[in-house]
């Protein structure tokens, strides 16, 4: 008689550990599914919108770094045109006969050169210290020969307007 108790207790054992392994089954497929709806479905989505944002912006990245060089360019044309100011206020000043005021003015202008020849590209640097010296030849001689000094505060203005314009291109 304990073989015929022990074949229907197995069988409700089996029975028993089946239903539990569905309802697992179920519990974990449902977990699964509201995973799935819940947190990878939105997160998929976003991901995808923000791979098709990023495929719209690759080609500005190199637009970004062409407008930079041109706001660059233009920053050091500015400042050549500041120096040119200055230049020009100093040959207004020495032909009016102020050389005193003359030298401030160009004194200002061999700062901003000084600036100006730390930013520019080495192909120019030879240029803005050339600028420099014909400046400083200038300085010297305001005094002395007011004649000389501004013939080279003439071809400083005529060098400084060139590079303003290599520099807008």
């Amino acid at each position: 008689m304990s073989q015929g108790q022990a074949g229907p207790r197995r069988s409700g054992c089996l029975s028993r550990a089946l239903q539990v392994l569905i309802l697992g089954l179920a519990i974990l497929g449902v977990g699964a599914g509201a995973f799935y709806f819940r947190w990878y479905r939105p997160l998929a989505a976003e991901n995808q919108s923000m791979t098709a944002e990023l495929e719209t912006l690759r080609p500005l990245k190199g637009e970004n770094e062409q407008l930079r060089t041109e706001v660059r360019q233009a920053g050091l044309r500015l400042q050549v045109l500041e120096v040119l100011v200055d230049v020009n206020a100093g040959r207004a000043l020495l032909a009016l006969g102020r050389p005193e005021q003359a030298a401030d003015s160009l004194s200002s202008a061999g700062d901003r050169l000084q600036v100006l020849a730390d930013q520019v590209e080495r192909a120019d640097v030879s240029q803005v210290v050339q600028m420099r010296d014909r400046l400083g030849l200038a300085l010297g001689e305001l005094r002395t020969d007011a004649f000389a000094a501004q013939s080279d505060l003439d071809v400083l203005a005529n060098d400084l307007s060139q590079l303003a314009e290599a520099l807008s291109q």
